[in-house]
């Protein structure tokens, strides 16, 4: 059974997150438990914390959230509505902030692979779960949770993809359902737009791979500008344990260095050459290219189990 949460402890989360702007929230109705944490009115029940977020937002979706069972509303500007509110200035990363508490920070419950690139991010994605689940069927334990651009698989449900990486409350869902599902871990997809705007930012990856950078998603309505692009993709070594990175890909070598860094570099180069972990960029070749995989592979599989 998870923990269950008083909107109190909602509120000191954002407190401690640096974000809270005000509260009007009383001391009775702090001591409320919250058992609905959404932004979608049509997933609301009884004793929800509402989110209002979206270029496209509506008070009247404010409103409708109050009628079906909200007990306060979380957002970046008061609203003209008779109800309590969790005044913020970044209501991107509140999202992060309320769902790791109402989800009880079950990412890091699960060994994690985050994968981004601008090429290759599905292919890559399924050869590691094809190998882990090879791994995982030896030591008799469920098969790999996997979030892609093409499906997604969490131990509760499969469902065809409709976006790279879901929005923050989707995807603690997913880890929530892996988790109860006794998965122990998880390979996704983290498109530069995730990325960008913080929707893996709560997530620290076990491994985090690299693969490559173009040009494809750069215009006004992704990315102004490579540097923009180039930026975002950068922010998934931000929270993880392990980097992987293709060293044959253009510019990726541009900003990697180890020196005083938070995370360890695995790199790879389309020659099969490997090296784990490593103080600087001379290859080692290994003579097996089964051994060269498993070299990735090794931190991934020499990680306790969450």
């Amino acid at each position: 059974m998870n923990t269950v949460h008083t909107l109190r402890e909602y509120v000191d989360a954002l407190r401690d997150a640096g974000i809270l702007v005000e509260s009007t929230v009383s001391d009775e109705l702090a001591a409320r438990e919250i058992h609905c944490l959404t932004y979608d009115t049509r997933a609301l029940s009884e004793d929800a914390l509402f989110i209002c977020k979206g270029a496209h937002f509506k008070e009247e979706y404010l409103c409708d959230a109050l009628s079906r069972g909200a007990i306060a509303y979380v957002a970046e500007k008061k609203h003209n509505v008779d109800a309590p509110c969790l005044l913020v200035n970044d209501i991107r990363y509140s999202l992060v902030v309320l769902g790791q508490l109402f989800y009880n920070h079950v990412t890091d419950k699960l060994t994690s692979v985050g994968i981004t690139g601008t090429k290759g991010k599905s292919t890559t994605a399924y050869y590691v779960r094809y190998i882990l689940n090879d791994w995982l069927r030896a030591q008799s334990m469920p098969e790999c949770a996997i979030l892609s651009s093409i499906d997604n698989y969490d131990g509760k449900s499969t469902e065809e993809s409709h976006i790279t990486t879901p929005e923050v409350l989707e995807l603690y869902q997913h880890f929530e359902n892996a988790y109860e599902s006794g998965i122990s871990h998880l390979v996704m997809e983290a498109s530069s737009q995730a990325l960008k705007y913080g929707r893996v930012r709560g997530i620290t990856y076990d491994v985090a791979a690299f693969l490559n950078i173009g040009s494809d998603h750069i215009s006004p309505i992704e990315h102004p500008d490579f540097e923009d692009y180039f930026s975002s993709k950068l922010k998934i070594f931000d929270s993880c344990r392990v980097g992987c990175v293709n060293t044959d890909a253009n510019g990726n070598m541009r900003y990697f260095r180890t020196e005083g860094g938070k995370w360890q570099i695995a790199y790879y180069d389309l020659d099969w050459s490997f090296g784990y972990p490593v103080n600087s960029f001379t290859n080692i070749t290994n003579t097996s290219r089964v051994m060269q995989i498993n070299d990735v592979l090794k931190p991934l599989l020499r990680l306790p189990m969450r």
